[in-house]
């Protein structure tokens, strides 16, 4: 792997994440899934980062797995992360706001999600397989129309790899989820905003700076303990019945109004500025 196969950078509260092997169509390898996720934790960790952005260079977003990678021994379960019985990582900012994800996300592939920073796949191009998967891992995805999407598992004789039934089910249902799985189809970006995979479909040449507005817009206007809770809410909801959902929610709620940044949201939308939250 190059040194420069996963690039890592940090700009206005935004952390970019970008698959840099646009000759392979940025096919992943199994060092740089492990670079990848080092830098999400490093994006997790790190206060200065309110949001975090995954994209792809070039032309395409991650193509998935390298086909020399595949049927090669070297993949599996240990590829770039842990397996889901591995201890749990080190504790990150926010691991103490909202609902307890540790009691559904072990470690490993769900960094993206166990991270309390809102994550935003920027789907530039074709997205197969493990790309795929990634990008599903995120809790808000855009695409480029020309975005090609293919869960190939199907065709390759495998399954489901990484979670992606139980991704797509929890996301656009069972019958949807089985119709792309089953038959391992491509389909464009239009189709994935109807069947609600994606958040919207924009322009080639629009994506990019609709993705860094709509990261700029959080960071000046959301407060990070929020953020930080909400996050935990929405990936347990559907795992917890509405008594347990309703208590976590009134908990939190009454935490957060010991809080700076709920001081500040209040005082700011009295004076009708903008807030300047500091997550605390």
């Amino acid at each position: 792997m190059s040194d420069n196969d996963m690039l890592y950078a940090v700009a206005d509260g935004v952390a970019t994440i970008t698959f840099n092997r646009p000759d392979k169509l940025n096919a992943l390898t199994p060092p740089m899934l492990g670079q990848f996720f080092a830098h999400v934790d490093a994006a997790a960790a790190d206060p200065a980062v309110r949001v975090i952005v995954i994209t792809g260079a070039g032309r395409g977003f991650c193509a998935g797995l390298d086909l020399a990678v595949i049927g090669s021994g070297v993949g599996g379960k240990g590829v770039g992360a842990p397996p889901p019985t591995a201890p749990r990582p080190a504790p990150q900012w926010g691991d103490d706001i909202g609902p307890d994800m540790s009691r559904f996300f072990a470690g490993g592939w769900n960094g993206l999600i166990t991270s309390r920073k809102p994550t935003i796949a920027a789907i530039n191009g074709p997205v197969f397989g493990w790309g795929f998967i990634l990008s599903l891992h995120c809790d808000i995805r855009f695409a480029a129309r020309s975005a090609l999407f293919n869960a190939t598992f199907a065709r390759l004789g495998i399954p489901g790899e990484k979670n992606a039934a139980w991704l797509l089910s929890r996301l656009i249902g069972t019958a949807r989820s089985a119709d792309l799985l089953y038959s391992a189809r491509r389909f464009d970006g239009a189709e994935a905003e109807r069947l609600g995979i994606v958040n919207a479909v924009l322009d080639d040449d629009a994506l990019m700076p609709h993705v860094a507005a709509y990261a700029a817009n959080i960071v000046a206007n959301s407060a990070p303990r929020s953020l930080a809770a909400i996050k935990a809410q929405i990936w347990t909801a559907q795992d917890d019945c509405y008594d347990q959902g309703f208590v976590a929610s009134d908990l939190e709620q009454d935490r957060a109004t010991q809080t700076q940044d709920f001081r500040e949201g209040i005082t700011s939308l009295r004076d009708k500025r903008a807030p300047a939250f500091k997550g605390n």
